[in-house]
């Protein structure tokens, strides 16, 4: 179920169900979002606090479904990422979601979003630029590939089909040859290791498996990596793409005078196993350029020829 495409002038929910920021990012971020022809509607949780919260849980969950529920809201975007939105999945109302399709944007804390909408009402949702990313607050850091892709995505009637490329002078890596499709789930590595156990988890059966993070250090990587294999989620999906994984980098451990592996070899020895085709390298997650990715799209991925198609 793909969302109605926006348009120019339409009206859109900006809101953060995750951590909060400062006020001149949240000002900054309507600028941006009305220079690209959007009229943006701050909801009340941009603006609010509550330790590393922005503003308490009712506060939150009920700027999400007021910006579902109103008629003249015709897309989300949330403001950031950070932590938090794991503690409104049990509260909130699907059938409410299911019943008011809309854009809804995000990546990073949002993948726990992302995740349990889809399941829940088959929506397809979308990994991408937020409010704050550089490509709305900051002119000079508004790249073409970046903007090109956001509008593709979200301003395509039926959703954007066709290939997905790198940014200009990025190219793919390949772990295992293969090729394979299916639907389009993950996100966030550490968002979705958080959910295994609950009625939330990632359904990775027959789908294409998306993973990044950002700032861990690579034996937390392995822990995470494996949680996912030992739960039965390389084994069900029909094969697995690397995002970036930005600061993620081994560290020395004074305890036995050694370093982490490297990521490259954690993958090697947790995911190549599964014998699943493996991309990786795909420059989305916490790093810009960045393009946007429809989370539920049908995607066929071939690594003979390094080449990622929605369909």
């Amino acid at each position: 179920m793909y969302p109605k495409a926006l348009r120019q002038g339409d009206t859109v929910a900006v809101l953060c169900p995750s951590t909060p920021t400062f006020r001149e990012k949240v000002d900054k971020a309507e600028i941006g979002l009305k220079r690209l022809g959007l009229k943006p509607l701050m909801m009340p949780s941009c603006y609010a606090y509550h330790g590393h919260l922005a503003g308490r849980d009712s506060l939150r969950l009920k700027d999400l479904h007021d910006a579902f529920r109103s008629p003249d809201i015709n897309g989300i975007i949330n403001l950031k990422g950070g932590s938090g939105a794991t503690r409104l999945l049990a509260s909130l109302d699907y059938d409410l979601i299911a019943q008011n399709p809309k854009v809804f944007i995000g990546y990073s804390d949002i993948t726990a979003l992302h995740t349990a909408i889809h399941q829940m009402t088959g929506l397809v949702t979308y990994h991408g630029p937020m409010a704050t990313s550089d490509i709305f607050i900051n002119d000079e850091n508004c790249d073409e590939y970046s903007l090109n892709s956001f509008k593709a995505n979200i301003m395509t009637p039926g959703g954007y089909h066709g290939l997905l490329t790198n940014p200009p002078g990025e190219s793919f890596s390949i772990f295992s040859e293969g090729i394979c499709e299916g639907e389009l789930i993950g996100g966030n590595l550490s968002l979705l290791t958080q959910t295994l156990g609950s009625p939330y988890e990632v359904d990775t059966k027959g789908k294409i498996l998306f993973l990044e993070d950002v700032d861990e250090p690579i034996y937390k990587i392995d822990k995470m990596l494996t949680a996912l294999a030992l739960a039965g989620k390389f084994r069900d999906c029909h094969g697995i793409l690397f995002g970036t994984f930005s600061g993620c980098k081994p560290e020395y451990k004074k305890s036995y005078g050694g370093e982490d592996l490297s990521l490259e070899t954690v993958i090697e020895e947790v995911v190549v196993p599964w014998q699943k085709p493996i991309l990786a390298n795909l420059r989305a997650g916490h790093n810009f350029p960045q393009p946007t990715l429809a989370i539920g799209g049908k995607i066929q991925m071939n690594t003979y020829e390094k080449k990622l198609i929605f369909l």
